[in-house]
Parts: C-alpha cells; sequence; structure tokens
C-alpha cells in the first residue's frame, strides 16, 4: 500500500513525457505529402498563432488517444486507491486515527472528490478536443475541481488532526508530522493556484503558447501533488506490528470539585495518556 502514490505518479510522469516525446522527435506529417511535416502539426491547433501544443492536442492524436485513455484511468484509479488505502489504515491504527466524526467526514469528502476528478480526467481523455471541444473542456473543469476539492478537504483534516494531537499528551513529533502533512498541501494548492491564474491571464491575452507552456508545467507539477501522499504512509512502516499502532481517542466531560473539565484520553502503541483541560492544560500519565 505504501507504494500506491508513487506508482500513480510515475504512471501520470510516464505518460505526460512520453506524450513530449511523441511530439517533439515524431511530429506528424502531412497526409498528402509525408516528406513535410504537418502544419499545424494536430488539427485542434490553431494555424498561426500556435507553435507549442496542448496536452490535449496531442492526445487527441488517433495512434496516441488509447493509450492517453489507459494512462488516465491507470492513474486516477490507483490514486483513488492510496486515498482509500490511506483511510483504511488510520481506521486499523497503522496511521494516526481520526480523533472525532468531523475528520472522518473530510475524510471521506476527499476521496468523494477525487472521485469526481477521476470521472472528469477519464472523460476527457475519450470525448478528445478535436471532435468533442465543449465536453472535454467541461471535464476538464470536474477534474480540477475534483482534486482541488481533494486537496483541500485534506488540508482541513490534517489541520484538525493537528490541533486534536496539540491538545493532548501524544508525543510532541507526532504533532510536528501531520502540521508537516498539512504545509505540504498548503504548497500545492498554492503552486497550483498561482499557476492557474497565469494560465488565465495569457489565455485572456491570446498567447496560445504560453499557455500550452503552463498546462504542462501544472501537470508535471500535479505529478509531485500525487507523490507527495506517499509521506501520509510513512508511519504505517513502522506500525505492522500490532504492539505498535495508534490507539483510541476518547474525550468526555467530568466534574471536579464543581467545576466541569474535559478529559482526554489517548491510547496510543499500549500505554494510555490521559489530559485534563479546563482554562489551561495540564498533562498527566
Amino acid at each position: 500500500m505504501e507504494m500506491l502514490p508513487t506508482s500513480a505518479a510515475l504512471i501520470w510522469l510516464t505518460l505526460l513525457t512520453s506524450l513530449l516525446i511523441c511530439w517533439a522527435e515524431f511530429p506528424p506529417r502531412n497526409p498528402k505529402d509525408p516528406a513535410i511535416l504537418a502544419d499545424p502539426p494536430y488539427p485542434s491547433m490553431f494555424r498561426d498563432s500556435q507553435r507549442v501544443p496542448y496536452i490535449s492536442d496531442v492526445a487527441a492524436s488517433p495512434e496516441i488517444k488509447p493509450y492517453f485513455i489507459v494512462g488516465c484511468i491507470m492513474t486516477t484509479f490507483v490514486l483513488d486507491a492510496s486515498l482509500i488505502a490511506d483511510r483504511w489504515l488510520r481506521h486499523r491504527g497503522r496511521l494516526a486515527k481520526n480523533t472525532d466524526s468531523v475528520e472522518k467526514v473530510l475524510a471521506c469528502c476527499g476521496i468523494g472528490g477525487a472521485m469526481i476528478g477521476t470521472m472528469g480526467l477519464v472523460f476527457l481523455g475519450i470525448f478528445d478536443v478535436q471532435n468533442y471541444r465543449v465536453i472535454h473542456h467541461t471535464m476538464l473543469g470536474f477534474f480540477i475541481g475534483g482534486y482541488s476539492l481533494t486537496a483541500l478537504f485534506t488540508c482541513l483534516e490534517y489541520y484538525r488532526m493537528g490541533r486534536s494531537i496539540f491538545s493532548t499528551a501524544l508525543p510532541h513529533d507526532d504533532f510536528l508530522f501531520v502540521n508537516t502533512l498539512q504545509s505540504i498541501e498548503l504548497v500545492f494548492m498554492f503552486i497550483e493556484a498561482v499557476l492557474g491564474v497565469a494560465f488565465w491571464f495569457v489565455l485572456l491575452t491570446g498567447n496560445w503558447d504560453a499557455c500550452a507552456s503552463i498546462e504542462w508545467t501544472v501537470s508535471y507539477v500535479f505529478s509531485l501533488y500525487i507523490l507527495s501522499y506517499l509521506f501520509d504512509f510513512l508511519p504505517a512502516l513502522n506500525t505492522k506490528s500490532k504492539d505498535h499502532r495508534f490507539g483510541s481517542y476518547v474525550e468526555g466531560d467530568v466534574e471536579v470539585c464543581g467545576h466541569g473539565r474535559r478529559l482526554q484520553t489517548v491510547q496510543i502503541r499500549g500505554i494510555n495518556i490521559g489530559s485534563e483541560i479546563s482554562t489551561g492544560v495540564t498533562r498527566g500519565a
């Protein structure tokens, strides 16, 4: 399971690089005269104002389209399997467990967003830009929107987990690790947002080559985003034994000397750790 994000990233990276090589090293030829190059190289490109093809332009060619569809299906299915495996490992205690139902809902919403993104990427491959331009662009929106929601919900889940871990007697390293995961998600969200704004800006100016270059860049950054989920699985390497797994998190209200206090109890690696919280935080074993 730990290798699922790496596999998805490698599949996507290989697919993109293959498309680049096909365009750079094996450009389409003129069907009437194979001795000269086609102009434009791909029918969906603008003849006079575009020299750099979009990913969709290359993928729409009949020879490449089947491989592109298969690559999209493999990438998204393995990535979705990574998110589902992450949820299952948390449930089993192989990863830090969610501390409340809200975090579980956020995790499920993240998986739901990935399903939407999967549908978008698979169908944008099937409905190519050359023959189904409107449907293709609609599916592109589903792809971007779905995985953007996944990143957002994952970031919110890590934020809540980090706050819960910090307010208990769990080891400080666990808080730092979850906080690092949240920071990685934020960095990728920021980079993709900046590139997205740049894409729409140059699109409005009619600079098609710059738009295509940014699209290729965004797609390669997406492969790094997929690979970042590998960090989520790192704790699972050390929790294969049941004695080293994360345990339950229980929270309840108690009354001490007539004053209401909240008692938090965490069981981790076979040890019960309690923390009593009122206006401040007092930790005890």
